[in-house]
């Protein structure tokens, strides 16, 4: 184990999403969500420290359990140079108009905007974070809901 402070590329993306998995179990308990990782069949390692691919992967998973209505699946895989985080929930999902804006500063899309939880900043840092070690955040407009980390991989 390293001192705190100290970080070095991690061996596993699947240990990166099952950090933030464990972190909202009791969340998702709490809202009768089943919450689960789904990992590839094959060995994929994240080419950037686990507190920043952790940082960039919690407001998206965040959001997937509280907008998810029983079901939020973290799946992770290998595209070429990348590691892919696809986070799915069947909620409300974002609006064509909105794929993007939610990404922009205090800016929540319209299943967020029946609450006062959040202050629409999370996704906006995952980007902005993401984008800072040559990864992105992205959502997919539909019917549920359909984000993508994407982060180098090792």
């Amino acid at each position: 184990m390293l001192a705190a402070g100290h970080h070095v590329a991690v061996d596993s993306a699947v240990e990166v999403a099952e950090a933030v998995v464990a972190a909202y179990s009791d969340d998702a308990s709490s809202r009768g969500v089943d919450l689960q990782v789904v990992d590839s069949s094959e060995p994929v390692r994240v080419g950037v420290d686990q507190d920043i691919a952790e940082r960039i992967l919690h407001p998206v998973v965040e959001n997937a359990v509280r907008y998810g209505r029983g079901e939020v699946r973290v799946r992770v895989a290998r595209n070429g140079s990348a590691v892919v985080f696809a986070v799915d929930d069947n909620g409300p999902g974002v609006t064509p108009d909105e794929h993007e804006a939610i990404f922009e500063p205090a800016v929540r899309g319209s299943a967020g905007s029946s609450t006062n939880n959040g202050a629409g900043l999370g996704l906006a840092l995952s980007r902005r974070l993401a984008r800072a070690v040559s990864g992105d955040v992205e959502a997919y407009p539909g019917a549920r809901g359909h984000f993508v980390v994407r982060l180098p991989a090792a």
